[in-house]
């Protein structure tokens, strides 16, 4: 959809309707970005919303940012209240989600928008909003800077065109949206509690492996380092498209071990060598190394390591213990933020190495738990189709229909 197609057919809404910039809505107030200078991460810090936080319209809290309370203390414009909506203004720009009661009185980064309304439906009406495929190819289009770095400004995104429906109908919208929110959250919470219990289990077997011999990652895998340049926004209009662009952000925002797929693709003829599925990809940020196992064809990028391993076995029983030894692993980078692995310490790195039966019955485990998770994550992603669909028709008029004699 064009910008100039989008604000066309905000004219053509049902009468009843009316439209409005997000910036002079009466009851809604655009507070602007958060924290431009946050400093080093501090343990027993406030916790603080960044833009790698807000996925898929959720938030993210299990590994939080944390300022010095001085910082905080001196950033309260952009301290969130449970209600508050946040919006990514760098990178993924556009992409929304609700502050809820967990999250009350966190901060957040400079990459982040926050916007306060005074009426919950009106929140929850914005972030659905917000949440459309239309209002994200719009904040695309406002933004600037290179692929590496879009940046979408306070300024854009207070002249978002707004669609204010009745509030009849707004309720019943609503009420339709919140049932496949639910069903969304009881698949995260099934998909969450498969990877807690692969990782319990491994953490059992590995606290009992006392007597198991070490062996170093270099004898175990084959290591390849990224190499390859981010595709160019021509790729992504490529009708045919090759394998998915792996880079160190698809890895370090990932909510589950295993990767199905990027927002990247490459042309097909591009170059790169492919990875092939059950590939562990590696990379690293300050806090901490994380490891996925791919499941799709992969083009790894810069700062991006590939372990092959000889067996799914071995690559699960690797998987794990790399997640499981993450801040440890983390001296093996590079880099002011720690993000360049050093392949030659990584390789040499020790890790416990059990019997290839004790290998064999734990991936058997863990792969049965992946797979319950997939199954609730493709529901999930199902049902974010559906919410485009149904969306789509209530700007059109044709939800909820009614009901004919």
């Amino acid at each position: 959809m064009t910008q100039e197609s989008l604000e066309h057919r905000l004219q053509q809404l049902p009468a009843g309707w009316s439209v409005s910039r997000l910036g002079d809505l009466p009851t809604a107030q655009v507070i602007g970005y958060g924290v431009t200078r946050p400093g080093p991460h501090t343990d027993d810090g406030v916790p603080m919303i960044r833009s790698a936080d807000i996925q898929e319209g959720r938030l993210r809290g299990d590994e939080p940012r944390r300022i010095a309370p001085r910082v905080h203390e001196a950033n309260l414009r952009s301290r969130l209240e449970a209600g508050d909506i946040v919006v990514v203004l760098v990178g993924r720009v556009g992409e929304a989600a609700v502050v809820g009661t967990e999250f009350h009185h966190w901060n957040a980064s400079r990459t982040v928008a926050v916007i306060r309304t005074s009426e919950r439906d009106e929140a929850a009406w914005l972030n659905l909003w917000l949440g459309s495929p239309a209002v994200r190819a719009w904040c695309q289009r406002q933004a600037t800077g290179s692929t590496l770095q879009r940046t979408l400004s306070v300024t854009a995104l207070r002249k978002l065109p707004v669609p204010i429906p009745p509030a009849g109908l707004r309720a019943s919208l609503l009420r339709a949206m919140r049932l496949l929110e639910e069903k969304a959250t009881t698949n995260a919470r099934i998909a969450r509690c498969a990877t807690e219990l692969s990782e319990a289990h491994f953490a059992r077997l590995a606290s009992d492996g006392a007597s198991w011999p070490e062996r170093s990652l270099a004898t175990l895998v084959h290591f390849t380092a990224g190499a390859a340049p981010r595709p160019s926004p021509d790729d992504d209009a490529t009708p045919e498209r090759g394998p998915a662009f792996v880079a160190p952000a698809d890895i370090l925002q990932s909510q589950s071990p295993h990767l199905y797929a990027t927002e990247r693709r490459l042309s097909p003829g591009k170059k790169g060598r492919t990875r092939a599925p059950g590939s562990l990809l590696v990379a690293s940020r300050e806090d901490g190394v994380r490891a996925v196992m791919s499941h799709v064809p992969a083009v790894i990028g810069r700062n991006v390591l590939a372990l092959e391993a000889e067996s799914v076995s071995d690559a699960y029983w690797l998987l794990h213990e790399i997640r499981s030894r993450s801040a440890e692993l983390a001296a093996s980078a590079q880099g002011s933020a720690g993000r360049e692995l050093d392949r030659k310490a990584f390789a040499a790195t020790a890790v416990i190495w059990p019997p290839l039966e004790v290998r064999e019955h734990f991936a058997r485990r863990a792969g049965r738990l992946r797979q319950r998770a997939r199954v609730a994550e493709t529901e999930t992603e199902r049902l974010r189709e559906l919410r485009d669909r149904i969306l789509d028709g209530f700007l059109s008029g044709s939800f909820p229909r009614t009901p004919t004699a």
